[in-house]
């Protein structure tokens, strides 16, 4: 099973999960490999592993995923990356990310999206209790964002 937890940075601890078969290795202030075509995406997880607001799932010492969670959606809580290596998915590690992430939201709203063509985070999300909330258009050419939210709770 796997051990859900907020990571902080430290040197020496990369996440390394598995995305489209590529490993990507994501280290403060280090390009990865996914991050050579999403440069902006890359920086982004940098900084928010350098703030402690990654949250990883881990199993035998083996990451199997990650996500962020921050508060720059309008303040909200909002999860702007949610990745599992692909050997993971369909086991319910997202799901747990997302209910860690959840547990440690403290605004009383929680944020996250996905392109409309991502239709298996979309299903992800809904299990996890999210409904769709709107769309932003023109972010990706052809592909919208698509909002989803859920209250936190807190």
């Amino acid at each position: 099973m796997a051990v859900v937890r907020r990571r902080p940075a430290t040197a020496d601890n990369a996440l390394e999960p598995i995305v489209e078969h590529r490993p990507i290795t994501i280290r403060k202030g280090e390009p990865s490999d996914y991050g050579a075509s999403h440069f902006e995406r890359a920086a982004s997880i940098n900084e928010a592993l350098a703030r402690g607001e990654c949250v990883v799932a881990e199993s035998g010492g083996e990451l199997l995923g990650y996500a962020v969670l921050n508060y720059t959606f309008f303040g909200s809580g909002f999860i702007p990356v949610i990745v599992v290596a692909s050997p993971h998915r369909r086991r319910g590690v997202g799901l747990r990310l997302l209910r860690e992430a959840e547990a440690q939201c403290t605004s009383r709203k929680l944020f996250t999206s996905a392109n409309a063509s991502n239709e298996g985070a979309q299903a992800l999300f809904r299990r996890a209790g999210f409904v769709r909330s709107g769309i932003i258009e023109n972010l990706d050419p052809g592909d919208p964002e698509v909002i989803y939210f859920r209250e936190a709770g807190k």
